[in-house]
């Protein structure tokens, strides 16, 4: 499980490509409240704002599973990058928590216009700390290299049937 987490069955580091989609999706969310908001392309602001709330859940979402390849990632660090590491870690689990209390807000304004300020506020922050986010995880595990997996082989040895 662990191997899968780290990425090392792709090829690649998992926690990079999560963090790159969290970014995304939070610019996503963002966009949608700003529409909400100011009223852009729409007379009815409601869809943006169910829209959102079903956004800050995919991006709770995807931190959450962000959180775990970090800290496979935490795991296997070499010494000097594991305080990097661990702030990886840290970041994944802010931006968890303030998209899912974003969320939670967004649920009882559901029927608005817009998203209450405090979502709106919180949703810019999680962006913020998404970013430096992924940022450092692209520094810290997209370039690893990693030693060749030893695959448990189990060697049959057979008998050789003698010609009688």
């Amino acid at each position: 499980m662990r191997e899968l987490l780290e990425g090392r069955r792709l090829g690649f580091a998992l926690r990079p490509l999560l963090a790159g989609v969290a970014v995304g999706l939070g610019i996503a969310l963002t966009l949608l409240d700003l529409m909400a908001w100011f009223g852009w392309g729409a007379r009815s602001t409601n869809g943006f704002v169910i829209a959102a709330y079903w956004l800050s859940i995919a991006v709770a979402v995807v931190t959450l599973l962000g959180i775990a390849t970090a800290v496979a990632e935490l795991l296997d660090a070499p010494d000097e990058d594991r305080s990097l590491a661990r702030l990886d870690v840290v970041a994944v689990a802010v931006a968890t928590l303030v998209y899912v209390v974003s969320a939670a807000i967004r649920a009882f304004d559901l029927g608005a216009a817009a998203a209450s300020p405090p979502a709106f506020l919180l949703a810019i922050a999680g962006l913020v700390v998404l970013v430096a986010g992924a940022a450092m995880s692209s520094l810290l595990y997209a370039a690893r290299e990693w030693e060749e997996i030893e695959e448990v082989t189990h060697e049959r040895h057979r008998r050789r049937r003698s010609a009688s």
